[in-house]
C-alpha cells in the first residue's frame, strides 16, 4: 500500500466517522497531511471521484441506514443529511438508490432483500445479474489482526488495515502479495434485519501449521469449503457496495444458501489502491448440496 493511499484512507475514515456532518475539504486535507490542492488531485486518482461527490454519496448511504434502523421521520433524516427539503432529499435518494426513501424503507423489510451493516457503503441497485463461480478451497490457515465491532459496521476497518499493514512483516506468510479480509456476520443479520451481536473482522495473511503467531494477533484455520466467488472490478472504494449487492441481489437470485462460516475478501496483485481499475474477489461459503 502506497503512503499516499494510507493517508487518503486515514482522511476517509475521519470524514465517515463524522457523518452525517459536512466536513470541509481543507479539514480532511490536513488529516491526510496534504495541501487542499494536492489532496483533491490525489483523492481523485485513488478513489475515482472527487471528495464532494464521494461524501454526498456517503451521506445518502448514512440516511439509508437511518431509514432502516430507526423510525425517525423522513423529513428529519433529510435535514440531518444536509438537504433543505424532503423533496430535494427524495430526488437525490432516488437518483442514487433507484427508489424513493419511503419505498426503500418498506422494501428491505423482507428477509430476501435485507442486510444491515456497512453503513458507510450501503447501496441497493438492481442491475444485471452476476452469476458466481463455484470454487472449492482446501483447508487453509491465516494469521492476522482481529477486531470486534458492536454492530456490523466497517467504519473502523480502514484503521484496522493500517495497523495490520504496519505489522504484516511479522508473519511468515506463504504469499506476501495476497491479503485477506475475513468477516464473521451472523446469517440472521445478513438476511433478517437483525443488527445485534458482535461483528468480527480479521485482516490476515495465509500461513502454515506451526507458524509462530505474533503477539496481539490471531490464528484461524478454515476447513475445506465450497464458495460462491464474485469478482469485483473498479475502485477499492466501491468494493463494500459491491458486497452489499451480492447479499441483496446476486446471492438471493442465485438460489444458493450461505452457511455460518467466514466470508473472505481477497486482495491480491490485481488490487491497486492507487487505481480505479482494481479487481478483488469476494467468497461466500455456501451449502454443498446447493452447488453439487
Amino acid at each position: 500500500m502506497s503512503e499516499y493511499s494510507v493517508r487518503i484512507n486515514r482522511a476517509l475514515n475521519y470524514a465517515q466517522e463524522k457523518l452525517p456532518a459536512y466536513v470541509e475539504l481543507e479539514e480532511v486535507a490536513q488529516i491526510a497531511a496534504f495541501s487542499p490542492y494536492h489532496f483533491h488531485r490525489i483523492f481523485l486518482l485513488v478513489v475515482g471521484e472527487n471528495f464532494a461527490c464521494f461524501m454526498r454519496k456517503r451521506r445518502l448511504e448514512w440516511s439509508a441506514m437511518e431509514l432502516l434502523n430507526t423510525k425517525r421521520r423522513i423529513l428529519d433524516i433529510s435535514l440531518d443529511a444536509g438537504y433543505e427539503t424532503q423533496e430535494s432529499f427524495a430526488r437525490a435518494f432516488k437518483c442514487y438508490f433507484y427508489t424513493t426513501p419511503g419505498k426503500f424503507r418498506s422494501k428491505v423489510k423482507s428477509p430476501k432483500d435485507a442486510f444491515l451493516g456497512l453503513k458507510s457503503a450501503f447501496e441497493i441497485q438492481i442491475g444485471e445479474l452476476m452469476k458466481p463461480e463455484i470454487i472449492e478451497r482446501g483447508r487453509f490457515i491465516v494469521i492476522g489482526i482481529k477486531d470486534d465491532y458492536n454492530s456490523p459496521d466497517f467504519s473502523g476497518a480502514l484503521s484496522q488495515w493500517e495497523k495490520f499493514w504496519s505489522r504484516s512483516y511479522e508473519i511468515k506468510a506463504t504469499n506476501i502479495n495476497c491479503y485477506y479480509g475475513l468477516s464473521v456476520v451472523p446469517t440472521k443479520t445478513r438476511q433478517k434485519n437483525g443488527c445485534s451481536g458482535v461483528f468480527q473482522y480479521l485482516t490476515a495473511l495465509e500461513a502454515v501449521d506451526g507458524d509462530v503467531v505474533p503477539k496481539g494477533m490471531d490464528k484461524l484455520s478454515l476447513p475445506p469449503q465450497k464458495y460462491a466467488k464474485y469478482t469485483y472490478e473498479g475502485p477499492v472504494s466501491g468494493f463494500q457496495a459491491f458486497i452489499m449487492r451480492v447479499w441483496t441481489h446476486y446471492l438471493p437470485e442465485s438460489g444458493l444458501e450461505a452457511i455460518e462460516s467466514p466470508e473472505i475478501e481477497v486482495y491480491d496483485e490485481r488490487c491497486r489502491l492507487d487505481s480505479h481499475k482494481s479487481e478483488m474477489d469476494y467468497l461466500v461459503p455456501v451449502k454443498t448440496n446447493e452447488v453439487s
